[in-house]
């Protein structure tokens, strides 16, 4: 045998050497594209929901305010007080007010103190 096709078996078979590269990394690049895309999704997701649970965190808070505004002309020791985003409750305990706010799925609590004015109006 002559020593010409053993060389040309060499090639041939480094250029499979070489496909099978170029297998890899196409591979490895779509998997990291997968990733990157897997992550982005799950960081659109985690800001989205922190943006709705903050929303309504301060929504509570405004109607808690609200609620606040006008605790001192009601009479009733408790009761619940309707508005456009949720329900809120309320009783009076002692020298606190415990206040239950729900909006949607989510139920928020605050306990406020029953400030009495000595002050002449």
């Amino acid at each position: 045998m002559s020593p010409l096709p053993m060389e040309n078996r060499r090639r041939g078979h480094g250029s499979l050497n070489s496909r099978g590269g170029v297998l890899l990394s196409v591979l490895l690049a779509i998997f990291l594209f997968s990733f990157l895309l897997l992550n982005l999704t799950t960081s659109y997701h985690q800001t989205a929901d922190l943006v709705a649970r903050t929303e309504q965190l301060y929504q509570a808070k405004i109607a808690k305010e609200l609620f606040l505004a006008d605790y001192h002309k009601l009479k009733d020791k408790k009761g619940v007080w309707k508005f456009n985003k949720g329900e809120l409750t309320y009783e009076t305990e002692q020298d606190h007010v415990k206040i239950i706010v729900k909006i949607k799925k989510k139920t928020y609590q605050f306990y406020e103190k029953n400030s009495t004015s000595n002050s002449s109006d």
